[in-house]
């Protein structure tokens, strides 16, 4: 008769992926551009999605991708003359926070 411990398979762990410093660095490099993280994931040879989520978390992607720059950019479209409404269009942002963002730099 057999015992439980014969019947058990044999667990081989599974080797984790390893990435470079360059591949870090290439997918934070396109996420700036502007590509979201499925378009990532093909460009850098199927990299998991969740590993580039966990990246993304990390090393504060989205705090880089340049709120700042937008409220500049806001700003000085504001000084040429453009509406709220023509600001809002060309950002790609709302008028609410064309406005807000418009505010905040009056307040500075």
């Amino acid at each position: 008769m057999e015992t439980t411990a014969s019947k058990k398979k044999k667990h081989t762990p599974q080797t984790r992926n390893r990435y470079t410093a360059e591949q870090r660095s290439e997918a934070k490099r396109y996420y700036l551009i502007g590509l979201n993280l499925q378009e990532i994931s093909k460009l850098l040879d199927n990299i998991p999605f969740r590993t580039l989520e966990k990246w993304q978390a990390l090393d504060k992607w989205t705090a880089l991708k340049g709120i700042e720059n937008i409220k500049k950019q806001a700003l000085r479209l504001s000084e040429a003359g453009k509406s709220y409404n023509e600001i809002a269009e060309l950002l790609n942002i709302s008028r609410v926070t064309v406005w807000r963002y418009l505010k905040e730099a009056k307040e500075k």
